[in-house]
């Protein structure tokens, strides 16, 4: 009887990844261009990808824009209170029953005589 020899060459086992590789699989759009890349198409990506970039930037500036507009708006409520609060201050400070009670620690005390307005004989005379 004669004995079976193994064959010299091993016999390949498929894998699944194929021969070109990952990237040829997912990328591969030679079916669609016969193997060449058209100029025309990449003209018109480049141009399309400068122009989402373009978009891109734009969009970054305006959002910027809008945080610095709520952040000065927030500034000129935080400054209108303080006005108002100041503007309060300054008509209680200067209200005369506070100005009286502001006296009291030098011992003065309010005139009950309204003041009189002098005139001068000299103003009278240069007027007529």
């Amino acid at each position: 009887m004669a004995k079976t020899v193994p064959n010299s060459e091993p016999i390949e086992k498929p894998n699944s990844v194929p021969k070109e590789g990952l990237m040829d699989m997912l990328f591969n759009i030679d079916h669609l261009t016969g193997g060449e890349l058209p100029i025309e198409w990449i003209k018109r990506i480049l141009f399309i990808a400068v122009l989402i970039l373009i978009y891109i930037y734009y969009s970054m500036l305006a959002d910027g824009k809008i945080h610095q507009i709520a952040k000065t708006k927030a500034e000129l409520e935080e400054i209108r209170a303080d006005y108002t609060t100041q503007k309060a201050e300054f008509m209680k400070v200067g209200k005369q029953s506070y100005l009286a009670e502001a006296m009291k620690k030098y011992r003065l005390e309010v005139s009950l005589t309204p003041p009189t307005k002098v005139v001068l004989e000299q103003n009278k005379e240069e007027e007529n």
